[in-house]
């Protein structure tokens, strides 16, 4: 449970901020919006299971994940925080 919900978390950012920069995207020839957005996705992948690998050999952040995203948590995820810029 702690895992999907980081995974979607982290997709849910990874949107939100493509779509914020749907204007800088947009003007780059679909295959390379196409590499850019595939490259962001790989990298939110292994950011999330880096961290959850690391989680399983600390024990403060392995806490901390279940505080966000274990089963308590789940009815108020954490929401996306929006841009300052």
């Amino acid at each position: 449970m702690i895992a999907s919900g980081l995974d979607g978390h982290a997709r849910a950012i990874l949107t939100a901020e493509l779509e914020r920069r749907n204007g800088v995207l947009g003007s780059l020839p679909d295959a390379s919006r196409t590499a850019v957005q595939e490259a962001a996705q790989r990298t939110v992948a292994a950011l999330t299971e880096a961290i959850l690998e690391l989680a399983s050999r600390e024990l403060a952040l392995a806490a901390a994940l279940r505080s966000i995203y274990g089963a308590e948590s789940r009815a108020n995820p954490p929401a996306v925080p929006s841009p300052s810029d």
